[in-house]
């Protein structure tokens, strides 16, 4: 079988629950969930912004903003806790990431056999764009806080990856770029090498001082030689709703798997899902972009030891049940196709 996992968020609020479900599905590698409706603090911006520099929340509206009121000591302060590697302090609270919290110790006390446990982190470029500063301005637009948000939002996967480590498993970390479908717009107002280098540097952050493999995550359609460009270990990709526009790009995937690199399948949709969506339309979508490939040179065997098979996106915004047969859908998916071992099952060895 392709192994596989979940993306983050997911609509329930019975944190015991959706993470016993998550086990069951995805044994080899669970995820742990995003649960927003729980509380506020789990709001995708939110829930990595605890303790980074001259971020406040506003509760009521459900959003961060920026307060430069005591920014050159905040910001003093948060740089000698990065330069000193105390990665406590960049910890995810209970209060903001319960999942997480709640999956690792169900794994620690059964003594789970999964190698892995996969976390994520909202990418820098689409948490940059989204909070906005002096004069309404997006962040991105600071340089003095992007710096310090880039290095904030590495530091919360390298915290992930510790705690993950101490269960004896091997982290993954997605960094989610939805903003990155608008690459080019106004939404997006950066070159395509300042894209590159600024993923790079929280990949580059987190591989330092972990053992973490490294992720990207994008929803929608984007540039994706960009993001196979990258050093992600993993992209991840809405395949099924762009996976036509990722097979444009056959010598960047060549490139990319030449060196290593997996594809993180998104093929069971979230946004687009409808309840007639079946296991075999999905599997005939996923032999087209394979035959698609295979057509322009790359190896059958090849894509599949590199492959995941993901949901397209988060199931948050879903009803209950119709995100759990996402991920039911998702868990039959991979257990449909078969590869000659897997290069995830290898990194679980070194």
């Amino acid at each position: 079988m392709i192994n596989a996992t979940g993306i983050g968020s997911v609509p329930y609020k019975d944190v015991k629950n959706i993470c016993d479900f998550i086990l069951d599905r995805f044994p080899d590698i669970p995820f742990w969930p995003q649960l927003f409706k729980v509380a506020p603090t789990e709001n995708m911006f939110m829930q990595f912004s605890e303790n980074l520099p001259c971020l406040e929340h506003d509760l009521d509206r459900k959003t961060v903003r920026l307060n430069k009121k005591n920014q050159g000591q905040e910001l003093l302060s948060f740089y000698d806790y990065f330069d000193h590697d105390c990665y406590e302090y960049f910890k995810m609270g209970n209060d903001y990431a319960c999942g997480f919290h709640a999956l690792a110790e169900m794994i620690q006390k059964r003594a789970h056999p999964c190698p892995f446990i996969k976390g994520q982190v909202v990418g820098p470029i689409t948490f940059l764009s989204a909070i906005t500063g002096n004069h309404g301005k997006a962040l991105i637009h600071d340089d003095i806080m992007k710096d310090a948000i880039l290095k904030g939002l590495a530091m919360k996967g390298v915290w992930q990856a510790k705690e993950i480590e101490k269960t004896g498993k091997v982290p993954i970390i997605f960094f989610d770029e939805p903003y990155l479908s608008d690459f080019g717009s106004a939404f997006v107002p950066l070159e395509r090498t300042k894209v590159i280098e600024m993923l790079n540097e929280v990949i580059h952050i987190l591989k330092q001082k972990t053992g973490a493999r490294a992720g990207i995550h994008c929803c929608g359609n984007t540039d994706w030689s960009m993001l196979l460009d990258t050093e992600a270990d993993i992209v991840s990709i809405d395949a099924y709703g762009f996976g036509e526009h990722f097979m444009l790009y056959p010598n960047e995937i060549t490139k990319f798997l030449n060196r290593g690199g997996v594809v993180a399948w998104g093929l069971v949709p979230t946004a687009e899902y409808r309840a007639s969506v079946t296991l075999n339309e999905i599997r005939k979508k996923f032999r087209m972009c394979l035959d698609n490939l295979v057509s322009k040179g790359l190896n059958t065997n090849s894509l599949l030891r590199q492959s995941l098979i993901t949901p397209s996106c988060g199931a948050g915004l879903m009803r209950e049940a119709d995100a759990t047969m996402v991920h039911n859908l998702t868990s039959e998916l991979s257990a449909d196709f078969t590869s000659a071992g897997s290069i995830i099952e290898e990194w679980a060895q070194t």
